[in-house]
């Protein structure tokens, strides 16, 4: 099964002007420490395929990017503007836009972007302690719903044109473990920061 992001989705995440500005600071500074033009930004390339690899080894995007961190990984929120799609609805099983809350974060590690996230979950299949973490705290996703043990079926894995300045894109549902339930429809873009370890 794959998920394609709308038009009118990606325009939405691709205008934030917070975001593109990190992005484009990103992209400049960590691609000035990168072994050569192609090695870190092609999909061919060893750290985006070293990137792409420990990912696919964990249900945990968050506990990736933490390996490679020497300090606990930073949440800062962004901006949500719009409700969720027919198509992210279907994903995860339910009929309301109502049953769903969306959390649009990035990742940092001191003050270097690793990731921009965009996070669609059912709250009422999580539980009252997640659910507090996840809207008063800019506790991780993956670290604030750990308990449910919830494993990631990937949907697709995308390397976008190097201009976006994001080396890696994830999509996938994350089903807890007790009856596979989605909990969540994420989608991870991976930024230039991701691919080597950060003091």
């Amino acid at each position: 099964m794959i998920f394609r992001t709308t038009s009118k989705f990606r325009l939405t995440r691709t205008t934030a002007t917070t975001t593109k500005v990190v992005r484009a600071l990103s992209f400049a500074a960590v691609l000035s420490g990168c072994a050569g033009p192609g090695d870190a930004l092609s999909p061919d390339g060893a750290a985006v395929r070293a990137l792409k690899d420990r990912l696919e080894r964990h249900p945990s995007a968050t506990a990736v990017l933490q390996e490679h961190c020497s300090v606990p990984i930073r949440v800062v929120r962004l901006p949500v503007g719009e409700q969720p799609s027919q198509e992210t609805l279907r994903l995860l099983e339910v009929s309301d836009p109502r049953q769903v809350h969306t959390r649009h974060v990035q990742l940092l590690c001191g003050d270097i972007p690793l990731s921009d996230a965009w996070n669609w979950y059912v709250p009422e299949r999580l539980t009252d302690d997640m659910n507090h973490l996840l809207e008063t705290t800019d506790t991780p996703f993956g670290k604030a719903v750990s308990k449910t043990n919830f494993h990631r079926q990937r949907l697709e894995t995308r390397f976008p044109n190097n201009a976006t300045g994001i080396v890696l894109e994830n999509r996938a549902v994350l089903r807890r473990a007790s009856d596979n339930a989605p909990i969540s429809l994420v989608v991870e873009d991976y930024l230039p920061g991701a691919l080597k370890p950060q003091p």
